[in-house]
């Protein structure tokens, strides 16, 4: 299921919390649902989400595969450390480096169905888009947009955690993604859902970054503990 740049959008600014700071980790950091409902404070770093474990079903284990195991980098714009930051005030009582970013009022993991019955297909229904939309339709949008956006094979694969191709050897083993190229794909997604109309250059993010340092450009995340 692949939306519109613009009904993209409207589900983002349409969507309750927490669920729309988890499709924007879905969307932006290509994660899983399952990986970012596993995300614990201490890996949340300065520019960058560490990515080695996932939740179902409130059972934890590591990453599927050793390319899922990776770090996804921050957008130049913020908004990816702006829905962090949201989690970090909403979440008061769970701020220790193991406690979940995600957690509910137990400080478990939160119940990925209710999200996805409660909010995402609810907003979805609002806004008259195909009821097929899921968690999973909004990492299949990251791909799409790092293809249209002329991101490199290597780095939407390591973005997506996804293993090698094996037609390639050559291009597996001694083709290395360089960061700030990741950095820039991320940040082109970033702006193609948050353009304006017309091209127009001005960008205007869904959840304003007043409170960030800098705008939330350049910014350095700091752990709080």
């Amino acid at each position: 299921m692949l939306l519109p740049l613009a009904d993209i959008r409207r589900m983002i600014d349409d969507l309750q919390e927490p669920t729309r700071s988890i499709v924007i980790l879905i969307i932006f950091a290509s994660m899983r649902v399952g990986e970012a409902l596993a995300v614990r404070w201490k890996g949340t770093l300065r520019d960058r989400i560490v990515v080695d474990e996932r939740v179902y079903d409130d059972e934890f284990d590591e990453v599927k595969t050793a390319a899922g195991k990776r770090e996804v980098p921050f957008d130049r714009h913020g908004v990816i450390l702006a829905a962090l930051q949201r989690m970090w005030k909403r979440n008061t009582k769970f701020r220790k480096p193991d406690d979940l970013v995600f957690a509910n009022r137990k400080g478990d993991a939160l119940d990925r169905h209710n999200l996805l019955n409660r909010h995402i297909k609810k907003t979805a229904a609002k806004l008259g888009l195909p009821k097929e939309v899921d968690f999973r339709s909004f990492r299949t949008m990251h791909a799409s947009l790092m293809r249209r956006l002329g991101a490199r094979l290597e780095v939407a694969r390591d973005n997506m955690g996804h293993a090698g191709s094996t037609g390639s050897i050559t291009l597996d083993v001694y083709s290395k993604t360089w960061w700030d190229e990741g950095v820039d794909a991320v940040t082109r997604v970033v702006e193609a859902v948050f353009a304006e109309p017309e091209g127009k250059e001005k960008m205007v993010i869904a959840t304003p970054l007043k409170d960030l340092p800098n705008g939330g450009n350049g910014v350095e995340w700091e752990p709080f503990w």
